[in-house]
Order: structure tokens, then C-alpha cells, then sequence
């Protein structure tokens, strides 16, 4: 099966989503029959594309994002009924004051319901959402307060830590309420053994501490020590909040539990309690609550310029499409997209990422701890097929990105990751904390961080981390927010195969030392399409094929094409290839939670797809046209396919001058300009690639589809027939490499 040029399609036309559905479900029979049970979850992340506001461009707080999250966890609690919301503890970065907000849904697998308490404000209207979603496109949910109660408010924190303590006590818990109340709040503390809460308790600084979500997180976290103790405490006071819908609502700082049925056991006596009270609306805070294969735990929290919704792990493809579907149309549904579609023409991703994560229905069930050789297979296949790390991966990619290769932190590293590898294939038993830490010092990026790399396994089996380190997980991050749930479920199955293959596969291969060849090759989409194209033949081989309906969403490169043109017996395609951009900026300042990168560094491919004559492969010396770049000729990559001949050429220029100067004795070109001429010397093209219209006047208003979008990139690369011949003379060695030409090291003429 060749897949090496794939049917270019519209992606706004593509319409298979029946013959995906159909394929989806023969993927899950399949992975099923392998005795595999991998899980998997995602983060897709949302954006504003409409608006140039900080907090949906670069900022990760902000108060419309907020409102926006809340009613984005409206739409999904509206089709969760008998789930519960809270609001527990986000993630706090450097220099930021407290931790973030952070929204979740809890619910049971199996459906049943788990909440008949107080609601949470901002589900207080969910009645009719459920129904209105696949009626409405963006329209915003109006968030009403609730009817406000007029009891004193210590009145009301009593009259609930009463209801609770007497539903707490008839299960056989014992209560401690000789704590100090402060005006606005009550405090109490449970357990299972009544002499752990003998005591003066107020002199104790675990009881006496703030809220948790009023003060940073400590340099180690938030760890509940008195939980760790088998003694909860409880905090219940008014809801402290920005939002008119909250107000004069009561708020439960909840404790951490150790186990699902415990806390499952709570939040039932919690929820009775609050009817018992009378309690119209009721706000859960504290601690993250416990997760296993039986719940789902899905939350939504900011992140800079986006909505990062965190899924619940998948146990079947089918539920991951599903479940994408829904999160998609609630983006919609509250005026969110998954892409952005530039003024010019070009479509990017929403600005975040789309990670995913691999594991089992528990840590001690993950395959990757069964099968302790599949992480270094793993590691393995991403280190021999750059397309893995790069044609599915956002913008900012290399060394300074957000998933860099181990082979892109340093020699060191690669050299390190190396021996591990070939530590690992050689033993036939590794306990997961030796397999852990054989690899999680050598994936990181090149300032030591473990969770900016593209392979994290910081939850694989991290013993340093005693909350969350020992789950069995293993997250991949080189993936872009896809442009739809058909999309995403394509490289979900994609990559789940991928998974399964390795996991049967008995060879021990070696790391593969790319040099330079990495950033230079596989910076061009052909070589990255042609390398893909090999993974896929490869599994296909072994018996683990992709139905056409997938692998064509997989090689899809529409998106990237800048514009083509018929140039009688050739055509001329024009892409965007990958520049890995540099960090600008005090590296050693670490109060930012976002990078500063230099995007002025701007690389396309040109290609020449030129039809065999007699099916005969054209030599060095027959190619059929000559490529000329500022007065530079320029030899072409020759590739031979099966019915023509590759003419491929990568540039790499510098298009604009960014606000923070970055190299400013290199000129910037705009538009960049080559010509094609015939071998005969008979034609010759001028083709120019402008980064906005040719007539420089303003567009009107982003583009309303992909089709709009595909025009305005098309109209953007014009090219015309001259008669002047075209002088030209050899390139130097110091503006070449195998692949590519770099213009930013051309010859500076002064006049």
C-alpha cells in the first residue's frame, strides 16, 4: 500500500464521519483481542480567535476566560446528571500570586448518580442546556443567581456541620466541634477512631491554616497531613468569589481522601446534609478528590491563551471520540474554537496543545509496567521517525518548544538515554521504579524540566512524588490541538495501534544519532509525509493496518500548503515547513508561565512534482528545471517516485522584523522570490510568496472557512511567465546544507 502522496482533501469537505464511527468500532475489537488494556485521555484546549485580548493570546488568567470556563462546565454538568462540581485546586506557576481556578465534573462510570445534593451555582440553570446545544452555535449561557436565602450566614454554616455531623456520627464517624469559628466560618474535624481527636486541636497549625485556594501553594504542595492521620477537617463559610451568581452561597473546603468509596461515602452525607439544611446552592472546594477505573474526573482550568479542558482517561476509542464530540460542541456552543484561521489565510492550531496520555485502568494494570520493554520501544520508534515528533506537533518545536526531542536538549542527553535503552532491552524483569528512573533523567528539556519534554513520564512510577508519581502513565506531547474529534480520534487510534505494535514486537533497536540532518531533513513536509508513510507500511506489514479513513486524516497536509501552480508539464507546490524557533529573552527569569519566542524565521519547501517521460527517472544532469533564489542557483533534492520525479527544495528567510529586534543586521524579505526555468532555457516562471495580500490592502475581516482560508493563501503565491533570461551564479557552501538554503547567511551588498 503506498502512502506516500496522499489525496489532498479540504478539510472543511471532508465528511466520513460514518465510515470513522465504522472504524473506530473495529479498533476497539481489535486492541481488545490484543489483551492490551490501554486507556487513554487528551487536554484539548480552546481559544478565542476573534479577539486580540492578552488572555487569550498569551496571558493564562483573566476574568472573561473565567466566566467563559464556567459556562463551558455548565454545558458539560447539564449532560452529567447525578454528577457532582467542584472546584478544587488548580496549578499555580512562578511568580503567580495563588493558584489558579479550576473546574471539575465527578462522576461514576457506570452512570450512577452520585449527587443529589445542593447545586453548584453555576449549574443552576441546566435544565434546558442539554437540549439547546445541538440547536445553538456560540451562544453564550446567561448565569442567573440563585434565589438568595436571608438567614444569617454563621446560622447557615451551623445548621449544615449540624446536618453533617449527625449523618457523619449515625455511620459510625466521630466529630470534634470544640474548634474556634471565626465570623464567617465553622470548622470541624472527623475520623474513624475517636482518640485520634482527643486534644486541644486550635493550637494546631494544619487546623488553624488559610483556605487553600486564598494562599500560594507551598514550594512542595498542599499535602492534607491531617488526612494523612485518618482525621478530616471540614471548613464551611460563604463562597469568596467575583461572580454575582455565587454570592450568598456556602462554600465546603473539602479534606483529601484516600480511597473513591470514602470519598464517595462523603459526598453522600454531604449532599443529604445540604437538603436537610435547606440549602438552595452549595460550593465544593479543597482537595483534589480520588480517581480509579470506576469514576471520571474531567475538569476545565486556564492556561496561557487557552481553555484547557483535562479529559477523563478513555477505556475504548469509541468513548474517546465520543466524549471529543461533546467537548467540541460545548467549545462551540459557548464561542470557542479549536483553531484559528489568520488574516492571510493561514489556519493554526488554538494556541495549546492536545497531549495524550496512555495508561491502564489502574497504575498496577498500565502495559507499560506489564511490558516494562515497550517505553524503551517507545522511545525508540519516536528517536527513528521525526515525523512522531514534528508532523502532528504544534508551531514551536525543537529544543526551545514545548515538547523537545532528547536528541534536541544535547549530546549528553541522547548519549545518557542510550544506555539506558540498551540497559533496559537486556533485562528480562525491571521493577517500574528502576524503569522509571532509568529514562525520566534523560526526558526533559535542556533547563532540566521533566514535564516540558516530548515523552513525560512523570507519573509513570516517580517515587518522589508520593500524590500522583506511581500511576503507570506515560504522556505524549507532541500534538496540536486538532481542528476537529474526527481528527483527534484519527491520531488517538493512530498512535494506540502504534502502541500495541511495539507491545508485540521482540527486536531491541538502537538510538539513531540524527545531527543535523534532524532540523534540516525533517523540517520539509515531504520528507516528513514520506517518513510517516513508512511507520504506517511498517504497521501494516506486521499485521496492524489503518483503514483508509484514517491514514487519509493522518497525511492530510492542506492545511500547510501556501498555493500551487500548473506549470504545463510540472506542478509547482508551495508549503509551510517547521522552523524551530529560539527562546528570546532572560532565560534565567522563571516568573513567566510562557515562552518568548522569535517566529521571524520562516521556512517553506518548494516542490516540482515533474511526470516520467517513458517512465524513465531523470539523472542529475536531465532535471527538467532549474530552481534560481537572489541571483543564487540553487540544486534541487531529486527524489524518485513512482510515476514522477520530486524536485524538493526547503528556504529559510527571514519575514519580518518582531517587535523585540532579534538578529537586526539580517533583512527581512517580503515577498521572497525564485524562478523556475525550463532545462532548454525555453520558460521561465517568477514566482512570489507574499506574507499578506500582493496589493497590500487590508483583508476583510479572518476568514469565514477553510475554503476562504485555502483562497487567500492561494492568491497570496502569484506567479508569471517572464522573458528575461535569469542570471545566476552557484551558491555557497555556507548558505547550504542537504536540504535547505538559508537566506538570512546571504552576501551583504553595499552600495
Amino acid at each position: 500500500m503506498n502512502h506516500s502522496q496522499p489525496a489532498r482533501t479540504d478539510p472543511s469537505a471532508m465528511d466520513d464521519s460514518d465510515s470513522l464511527d465504522e472504524a473506530v468500532l473495529r479498533h476497539d475489537q481489535k486492541i481488545a483481542e490484543s489483551g492490551l488494556q490501554l486507556w487513554m485521555g487528551a487536554e484539548p484546549t480552546f481559544t478565542r480567535p476573534e479577539t486580540n485580548a492578552a488572555e487569550w493570546r498569551t496571558l493564562a488568567l483573566g476574568i472573561e476566560k473565567e466566566q467563559v470556563g464556567r459556562r463551558f462546565m455548565q454545558v458539560l454538568a447539564s449532560e452529567a446528571p447525578g454528577a457532582v462540581v467542584l472546584r478544587t485546586l488548580g496549578r499555580q506557576y512562578p511568580g503567580e500570586s495563588k493558584p489558579r481556578w479550576n473546574y471539575g465534573i465527578y462522576s461514576r462510570r457506570d452512570g450512577t448518580p452520585i449527587w443529589r445534593g445542593a447545586k453548584d451555582p453555576v449549574t443552576a440553570q441546566n435544565s434546558d442546556i442539554s437540549a439547546r446545544i445541538h440547536q445553538s452555535q456560540g451562544q453564550a449561557i446567561a448565569a442567573q443567581s440563585p434565589e438568595h436565602e436571608n438567614r444569617d450566614e454563621l446560622l447557615r454554616c451551623k445548621e449544615l456541620q449540624t446536618a453533617l455531623g449527625f449523618a457523619l456520627q449515625a455511620a459510625g464517624l466521630h466529630t470534634n466541634y470544640e474548634l474556634l469559628s471565626d465570623p464567617r466560618e465553622t470548622r470541624f474535624l472527623f475520623s474513624a477512631d475517636a482518640e485520634l481527636l482527643h486534644g486541644d486541636w486550635n493550637q494546631d497549625p494544619c487546623v488553624a491554616r488559610p483556605r487553600l485556594d486564598s494562599v500560594p501553594i507551598p514550594v512542595d504542595g498542599w499535602r492534607d497531613e491531617l488526612a494523612a492521620r485518618g482525621i478530616y477537617l471540614v471548613a464551611i463559610g460563604l463562597c469568596e468569589t467575583e461572580f454575582t451568581c455565587d454570592k450568598n452561597s456556602l462554600q465546603v473546603e473539602l479534606p483529601a481522601f484516600g480511597s473513591v468509596a470514602d470519598w464517595l461515602r462523603f459526598l453522600e452525607f454531604l449532599g443529604d446534609a445540604s437538603v436537610k439544611a435547606g440549602l438552595k446552592s452549595l460550593v465544593l472546594t479543597g482537595f483534589p478528590p480520588p480517581v480509579d477505573q470506576h469514576v471520571a474526573w474531567t475538569t476545565v482550568t486556564p492556561d496561557p491563551g487557552v481553555l484547557e479542558i483535562n479529559m477523563a482517561p478513555c477505556a475504548s476509542m469509541l468513548e474517546f471520540l465520543t466524549t471529543q464530540r461533546k467537548l467540541h460542541a460545548a467549545a462551540a456552543f459557548v464561542g470557542l474554537s479549536a483553531f484559528q484561521l489568520l488574516f492571510n489565510g493561514e489556519v493554526v492550531d488554538s494556541g495549546g496543545g492536545q497531549h495524550l496520555t496512555f495508561g491502564g485502568p489502574s497504575p498496577e494494570a498500565s502495559p507499560f509496567l506489564l511490558r516494562p520493554h515497550l517505553l524503551p520501544r517507545l522511545v525508540t520508534c519516536l528517536n527513528h521517525h521525526p515525523s512522531l515528533s514534528y508532523w502532528f506537533a504544534v508551531r514551536a518545536v525543537g529544543s526551545c518548544g514545548q515538547q523537545p526531542r532528547p536528541d534536541e536538549v544535547s549530546p549528553e542527553s541522547l548519549d545518557g538515554l542510550s544506555v539506558a535503552v540498551d540497559r533496559l532491552f537486556q533485562s528480562t524483569s525491571v521493577p517500574p521504579e528502576s524503569l522509571w528512573r532509568s529514562v525520566a533523567p534523560f526526558l526533559c528539556d535542556r533547563f532540566g524540566n521533566t514535564h516540558r519534554c516530548e515523552i513525560n513520564v512523570e507519573k509513570l512510577w516517580n517515587t518522589l512524588n508520593s500524590e500522583r508519581g506511581c500511576l503507570g502513565l506515560v504522556e505524549l506531547r507532541a500534538f496540536r490541538m486538532t481542528r476537529s474529534p474526527e481528527d483527534a480520534a484519527a491520531i488517538a487510534m493512530f498512535m494506540q495501534t502504534l502502541i500495541v505494535w511495539l507491545a508485540e514486537r521482540d527486536d531491541a533497536p538502537n538510538l539513531v544519532e540524527w545531527g543535523s540532518r534532524l532540523h534540516d531533513r525533517f523540517s520539509l513536509p515531504y520528507f516528513l509525509q514520506q517518513d510517516l508513510s513508512e511507520v504506517l507500511t511498517q504497521m501494516q506489514a506486521a499485521g496492524f493496518p489503518l483503514p483508509p479513513t484514517v491514514t487519509q486524516r493522518l497525511l492530510d497536509d492542506s492545511l500547510l500548503v501556501l498555493g500551487e501552480f500548473d506549470l504545463g508539464n510540472a506542478q509547482l507546490i508551495v508549503r509551510q515547513a517547521i522552523e524551530f524557533w529560539p527562546v528570546v529573552g532572560d532565560l534565567s527569569a522563571n516568573d513567566r508561565s510562557f515562552r518568548l519566542m522569535d517566529s521571524s524565521t520562516q521556512r517553506v519547501e518548494i516542490l516540482v512534482r515533474v511526470p516520467r517521460e517513458n517512465g524513465t527517472p531523470a539523472t542529475v544532469s536531465e532535471i527538467p528545471w532549474r530552481l534560481t533564489l537572489m541571483g543564487f542557483e540553487v540544486p534541487w533534492v531529486v527524489v524518485e517516485e513512482h510515476d514522477c520525479s520530486a524536485l524538493v527544495r526547503g528556504v529559510r528567510y527571514k519575514a519580518f522584523h518582531p517587535q523585540m529586534t532579534v538578529s537586526p543586521l539580517v533583512e527581512a524579505i517580503d515577498p521572497l522570490e525564485f524562478f523556475l526555468t525550463s532545462a532548454d532555457d525555453s520558460t521561465t516562471w517568477r514566482v512570489r510568496l507574499h506574507s499578506w495580500r500582493p496589493d497590500v490592502e487590508p483583508y476583510d475581516g479572518q476568514p469565514k472557512d477553510f475554503e476562504e482560508a485555502r483562497r487567500r493563501r492561494n492568491e497570496r503565491l502569484v506567479v508569471e511567465q517572464v522573458t528575461e533570461p535569469i542570471v545566476s551564479v552557484p551558491i555557497a557552501s555556507s548558505k547550504l546544507s542537504k536540504h535547505c538554503i538559508d537566506l538570512r547567511r546571504r552576501t551583504i551588498r553595499h552600495v
